[in-house]
């Protein structure tokens, strides 16, 4: 789960942030200060903000982490301890035109999103919402009158925290030198051509000119069942009951818990065909139609044995032609095969990706067992109504690629728990070199991780030469697969979760590729 909050400066994401992942044990990502410490970089390197190139050098090669101490969380950029050095007025100033610039915001995304495939995170600043986390769980737009938050920077400089003692004071002059900083940031911020400051279309509004730190924290957690779940202060019989019978928070929810503080936009209702930014129905709340009245969402929600009888005797016809007429074509097999249909346990299986028919071939093996599997396929062959209406029938699921999108891993995890295989291709895209070794998606370890399931290394040859690039031909030739044994956690070096996702990623990976070497050595002339 992903709680994104955004808001301008001042308006104390960064506090309220802090405070939810603390109560709510989430992981904190503040991505102000990986802004604020791509500024400080350039500062202290003499680079000026106007200097575009220089800066774009800096944010990409900048090495950022954080750090947890008694006093709170510490950054450090390329080494070098610089939280209080992002909080300075020279920072203030000049962080608005670094962040400003395309390059920069491109560089610190990829960070980000990488960090949010940590699994429960509480991440905060400008865009969050809107370009870095769009499919967040929980959506916040936290803002103030500019006068509370010019009085809250300046209690902040002098080590004061007017979140949790409104009586603080601050130096008068220097917080109306912050208002006016404050109010050219804003400006600033809502002006520029990337990623202006907006609330998201979905996002819950909090004016918290005159609330409390915990009356923010308590309105954020209302807003989401599962929030209200890994609420440590709540009692358990209220856990379980919200658990049991809440649903995710909508306009008249928000307005119920705050009604002075809180609302939540709307974008209207959208096609029931189209996929939805909705929380998965679970198979108790909703049972499928047989012909109408079902979303692709409902499918993709729901476990293939529970699909109703007309979709699943339509993946049965489906599976039956396409096992005929490719085995009749390409005459495809897999060596070790054993290994795949003889296993009906939940786990997942991850393949190389060199053309389209990778994904046919391991489903319809799957399949023609009576082994579920949903394959994750990227979600841009959903804006075509038929290619979604068909792939959700046959028990894909969408990835947005290039996000950490936490509700393709919901769907990935739930579909695993319920029995079923989860096909994946880390590659991310097809790679039409069988010398290639690309960079790697590593969502498939988190998966796995968070399913408490073995990872099974599979691989494909043969399947460049069904035709040649730009060609309509598709040539009869035969193709192969090879079946590895499947990885536990429990076999890695590694103790800790992260390190275990990282070796599990790596080592995966390189069985695969030793599987796809083996038949290129076996089936020489061959692509």
């Amino acid at each position: 789960m992903i709680v994104a909050i955004d808001g301008p400066a001042g308006s104390g994401k960064s506090t309220v942030a802090r405070a939810l992942s603390k109560r709510l044990d989430l992981v904190f990502l503040d991505t102000g200060a990986m802004y604020r410490s791509v500024t400080a970089e350039c500062l202290s390197k003499g680079v000026a903000p106007e200097d575009t190139e220089a800066v774009i050098k800096v944010a990409r090669e900048i090495q950022i982490t954080f750090g947890n101490t008694e006093e709170g969380q510490t950054v450090f950029a390329n080494g070098r301890n610089v939280t209080d050095a992002i909080r300075t007025p020279e920072v203030d100033r000049a962080v608005s035109a670094v962040a400003a610039i395309p390059e920069v915001r491109e560089a610190m995304v990829v960070l980000q999103r990488r960090a949010g495939e940590a699994g429960y995170v509480v991440a905060e600043g400008r865009d969050i919402g809107t370009v870095v986390f769009p499919k967040a769980e929980v959506k916040v737009f936290l803002t103030a009158d500019a006068t509370a938050r010019a009085h809250r920077r300046a209690v902040q400089r002098e080590g004061g925290d007017a979140a949790t003692n409104a009586s603080a004071t601050a130096n008068a002059a220097e917080e109306k030198k912050i208002l006016e900083d404050i109010q050219a940031r804003d400006k600033a911020d809502s002006s520029r051509e990337v990623a202006p400051l907006k609330p998201a279309a979905d996002a819950h509004l909090i004016d918290s000119s005159h609330m409390t730190l915990d009356e923010v924290v308590d309105a954020i957690i209302s807003l989401h069942p599962g929030l209200k779940e890994r609420d440590t202060r709540a009692p358990r019989s209220s856990r379980q009951h919200h658990s049991a019978s809440s649903k995710p928070a909508s306009s008249d929810d928000s307005e119920v818990h705050r009604p002075s503080t809180t609302k939540k936009t709307s974008r209207g209702e959208k096609n029931s065909e189209k996929s939805s930014d909705k929380k998965p129905t679970k198979k108790s709340d909703k049972k499928l139609h047989a012909f109408r009245g079902n979303s692709v969402d409902d499918y993709f929600d729901t476990g293939i044995k529970d699909f109703p009888l007309p979709a699943r005797i339509f993946l049965r016809v489906v599976v039956l032609l396409l096992m005929g007429v490719t085995k009749l074509w390409f005459r495809w097999g897999f060596k070790d095969a054993q290994l795949l249909k003889d296993d009906k346990t939940a786990r997942v299986i991850i393949m190389n990706h060199p053309s389209m028919f990778d994904p046919v071939m391991s489903v319809v093996y799957l399949m023609w067992h009576n082994i579920p599997v949903r394959t994750i396929y990227k979600s841009e062959f959903g804006n075509n109504r038929l290619i979604a209406w068909l792939f959700s029938r046959v028990g894909a699921i969408p990835v947005e690629r290039g996000t950490a999108d936490m509700k393709a891993i919901r769907r990935a995890v739930a579909a695993l728990k319920r029995g079923e295989c989860v096909l994946i291709y880390p590659e991310g895209t097809r790679i039409r070199d069988n010398f290639a070794r690309p960079e790697i998606h590593g969502g498939f370890a988190l998966i796995a991780q968070l399913a408490g399931c073995d990872v099974q290394p599979t691989a494909i040859f043969g399947a460049l030469d069904i035709k040649k690039k730009h060609s309509p031909l598709v040539k009869p030739v035969k193709i192969w697969g090879a079946v590895g044994k499947r990885i536990a956690f429990s076999e890695l070096a590694s103790t800790k979760r992260k390190d275990q996702a990282r070796e599990m990623e790596q080592l995966g990976m390189e069985r695969v590729y030793e599987l796809r070497d083996q038949l290129m050595k076996d089936h020489p002339g061959r692509n």
